[in-house]
């Protein structure tokens, strides 16, 4: 069977960004950057290799999404900061957003010019987007000042990846850089009910077995589709690559030399139509399109997931976020890249107060393990153990575990989660250097002549979105009221927009003539 293959953003998720409100630059008497993304540097700033030595006190204010807000939040804090205090001579307020709610709480303090230093940007919050809103800064000129040992550690396709009009706006947080979709499985339903895991070449086939579950398990819920859409990669008669940059619902088929661009292709639109499908069979949760995932997630009453980057040790990570039950991981694609990743990266605030140190921080985050491993994992003795044998396990009665080590750095600095075989990392760059790369990888758009267009037809997703990926709103006869919508709201306007510029793209890059 033939293989749909979409970008590295995650899979068919719709448009979750609305357009941001531009911010105001205010460096409370610091230098602003240049045009050119230079940043001087402010009077009492050094390098950060000269440690806190000469450095003005300061804090620094960071946003980033996580699955929950954890009780102990407050006391890992006050441990960070005991480290950028001694190095940096700086402080950082930790500001995190449930998941869900991180993309409208940012347009929200983007909107209103809040000052803040560092915001988590990627696949739901896009730097293109905000550059054109004014609302990050270049960092080009930090980088080479502040951060010498980050810099030298990221690939440079990386921070090619992350460059707008040539210049970088967001430092990459290292890890898996491609995608590999499928299921993950409960494996204590998986051995009860006898899954023959080999069988599942498709989505569809998981069916007979979600069934099973509902009629067997009556507080567990079958498929956990709470409103970030899934795929169906290799069931339908065409193969595709997403064209990365857009709104993930653009796509061109692999071995057309013209690579023509195909919008909502039917092949998506099935998706929906499957969605309906499983939500009247019971096989999605009733109230999916209003509940956040996470809270079941954590009890363990989710049987069968869909992920879109089964990477090496993921049944670890996914282990801790099912209640400590165990998993098994039901690939059903390839792995495949656009080259670069730009899924999850830090920018920095237009309105930041302190550029230089918030560059310095981010440094530290992705070369101090230490510090790292204390953002993502919490307090040694406290919410973690080490085994001798190397790894570390939670404890059971922890109050810090958000299981989210991609949201705050490079995942190589990462302690080794029991379950992760020891060469994961290695793994996990093999991959990188050998996935399959989209060859229309490297667009980027330009999306400053349709603004007013995007905003508006995200505002009508927005009222859509998880009802149609959850099933809950049902496909028949929610799509033609839709897209006339989309039509009103300037789709004709935007599609002829990204064409052109996509046809632009293919000529310089010498893949049409």
């Amino acid at each position: 069977m033939l293989k749909k293959k979409l970008g590295t953003t995650a899979a068919l998720a719709l448009l979750t960004a609305t357009a941001l409100a531009a911010c105001s630059n205010n460096n409370e008497g610091n230098a602003s950057p240049s045009a050119s993304g230079s940043s001087a540097a402010a009077s009492s700033a050094a390098p950060a290799s000269s440690g806190a030595s000469g450095l003005k006190p300061v804090e620094l204010t960071w946003y980033y999404p996580t699955s929950q807000l954890q009780p102990d939040q407050q006391k890992v804090q006050d441990e960070v900061n005991k480290i950028v205090k001694e190095k940096l001579n700086a402080t950082v307020k930790l500001m995190p957003v449930v998941l869900a709610d991180y993309v409208q709480k940012m347009n929200t303090v983007m909107a209103a010019g809040e000052k803040f230093d560092i915001l988590w940007t990627g696949y739901m919050l896009k730097p293109e987007e905000l550059v054109r809103k004014g609302a990050i800064q270049p960092i080009d000129a930090l980088l080479d000042q502040y951060a010498p040992e980050l810099k030298s550690d990221v690939p440079q396709v990386m921070w090619d990846g992350l460059k707008v009009d040539d210049q970088v706006y967001g430092i990459p947080n290292q890890q898996i850089n491609g995608t590999r979709y499928g299921f993950i499985i409960q494996k204590r339903f998986a051995d009860k009910y006898q899954l023959d895991t080999a069988s599942i070449k498709k989505v569809e086939d998981i069916e007979p077995f979600l069934e099973k579950v509902k009629q067997g398990e009556r507080d567990i819920i079958p498929f956990g589709q709470f409103g970030t859409a899934f795929l169906n990669p290799e069931s339908r008669d065409e193969t595709y690559w997403g064209v990365p940059g857009l709104d993930d619902h653009f796509y061109v088929k692999i071995g057309d030399p013209t690579y023509k661009l195909y919008r909502y292709p039917e092949e998506e639109l099935d998706n929906f139509k499957l969605a309906s499908k499983w939500y009247k069979a019971g096989y999605i949760f009733k109230d999916a399109a209003t509940s956040k995932m996470a809270d079941y997630e954590a009890k363990g009453q989710i049987a069968v997931q869909f992920n879109n980057v089964l990477k090496p040790g993921v049944e670890a990570e996914v282990k801790a976020k099912n209640g400590g039950n165990d998993v098994v991981i039901v690939p059903i694609s390839d792995w495949y890249t656009n080259g670069y990743s730009a899924t999850t990266n830090q920018s920095i605030s237009r309105t930041s107060a302190n550029p230089d140190r918030a560059m310095m921080f981010l440094n530290l985050v992705n070369t101090d393990p230490a510090l790292y491993n204390l953002l993502c994992n919490g307090i040694e003795g406290v919410h973690y153990e080490k085994k001798p044998e190397g790894y570390i396990v939670p404890l059971a009665d922890s109050k810090y575990k958000p299981n989210m080590d991609w949201v705050f750095g490079s995942v190589f600095n990462s302690y080794l989660k029991e379950g992760q075989p020891k060469d994961v990392w290695e793994e996990t760059k093999k991959i990188n250097q050998t996935a399959e790369i989209n060859p229309v990888g490297g667009f980027k758009f330009n999306s400053e002549p349709v603004v007013t267009e995007i905003a508006n037809l995200n505002a009508v997703w927005g009222e859509y979105k998880r009802g149609l990926v959850t099933g809950t709103l049902d496909y028949d006869k929610t799509w033609p009221g839709l897209y006339d919508k989309l039509k009103e709201a300037g789709e004709e306007k935007y599609v002829a927009e990204v064409t052109k510029q996509f046809e632009e793209y293919l000529a310089k890059s010498g893949l049409k003539k």
